[in-house]
């Protein structure tokens, strides 16, 4: 007879972390939520992957009043957790909008509901500004914590209270943690030689970094190749379309005074349409989108050591490649695994 094995280590820190920063959650309703784990990493509406993200809290309208320009709206409101699955997944449709479905659980009702931060791009992400709030974190019994889910087998828990876990599904090792790493890294080389002030290079950076944030759950899988300004393609990037008039980031996000909230919205767009198309994406070290829907031979990324899809090899044979002005590569799983790495010189 096969022996059952079961991840009870995962399931005994779920029930620290939620003692810790949640303890007064229900039991029955601590039991419902831990069983639906597995389910927010693959779920789909209408043939259509969403990454829900979720917010458990005792107390929605504290946090509505704390956070400048927070709208919630509330749907249902329940006696018990019985309607669980079914209120999640009517508000769930919301979050490939970037919207997060909130659970109250006050005064012995289950309040479901839609929250977001109606802020400009250059801001702060809802869940950052939640976590950097002085006024929340020093309410004694307020709780919080904030579901994301990461990729198709790795969701993440945050509380007020300074617990964060990742639960990881995959039997390999994943490292999920250094996510911020890997965007300021991708950042700092995407700007590494464009010249400007050292506030105004800090600010393009930061926006960066946001859009990345913004979109990680939009980002169907990808690769986006640093180059130097000066780089000149010999063949090693053998087809793709390349920009007679490269896209400056850098010149929009420079007009920081002046700027279009939705030019500047509708180009971050574009540049995530662009790391969508299949292939790779190509920016220079001045912040100037250079080419996308780039491919190289298979020849070139014959990295027999490499577990994966071809995007992964292919990423793999660019950072061995060895090719001088290619500086680095970031790349994103369609399963939301991601990395930034110099190519080896």
């Amino acid at each position: 007879m096969a022996d059952n094995i079961f991840f009870t280590e995962a399931k005994d820190n779920v029930l620290k972390f939620i003692a810790k920063e949640f303890p007064n959650m229900p039991e029955n309703f601590i039991a419902v939520l831990i069983s639906n784990f597995y389910k927010f990493c693959s779920y789909e509406e209408e043939g259509r992957k969403i990454k829900p993200n979720i917010v458990l809290t005792s107390n929605i309208e504290l946090v509505n009043k704390n956070i400048p320009n927070c709208f919630k709206l509330q749907m249902f409101s329940d006696d018990d957790e019985k309607m669980f699955n079914s209120r999640l997944k009517s508000l769930f449709m919301f979050c490939e909008k970037d919207w997060f479905t909130y659970i109250e659980m006050k005064d012995g009702k289950f309040n479901y509901g839609i929250c977001k931060v109606f802020n400009s791009i250059k801001e702060k992400p809802f869940s950052q500004l939640v976590f950097e709030n002085e006024s929340l974190a020093s309410v004694e019994k307020f709780s919080l914590i904030c579901l994301n889910t990461l990729s198709s087998y790795a969701i993440s828990l945050r509380g007020m209270r300074g617990s964060d876990i990742i639960v990881n599904f995959s039997i390999n090792d994943s490292n999920f943690l250094n996510r911020e790493s890997v965007y300021k890294r991708f950042s700092n080389a995407s700007f590494s030689k464009l010249k400007t002030t050292k506030t105004k290079l800090s600010e393009i950076k930061i926006l960066f970094e946001n859009i990345l944030k913004h979109a990680q759950n939009d980002i169907h899988g990808a690769i986006c190749v640093v180059v130097d300004k000066d780089f000149k393609d010999k063949g090693f990037f053998n087809d793709g379309i390349w920009l007679s008039e490269p896209i400056e980031f850098s010149k929009t996000f420079l007009m920081s005074k002046s700027f279009s909230e939705v030019k500047l919205t509708n180009i971050a767009e574009m540049f995530i349409s662009m790391l969508n198309f299949d292939g790779i994406t190509i920016l220079d070290n001045a912040g100037r989108i250079r080419a996308y829907n780039v491919f190289i031979k298979p020849e070139k990324y014959s990295v027999k050591s490499i577990l994966g899809g071809a995007r992964k090899r292919a990423a793999y044979g660019i950072i061995n490649s060895g090719i001088k002005k290619i500086v680095g590569v970031y790349f994103h799983s369609q399963d939301g695994d991601m990395f930034y790495e110099e190519v080896k010189q």
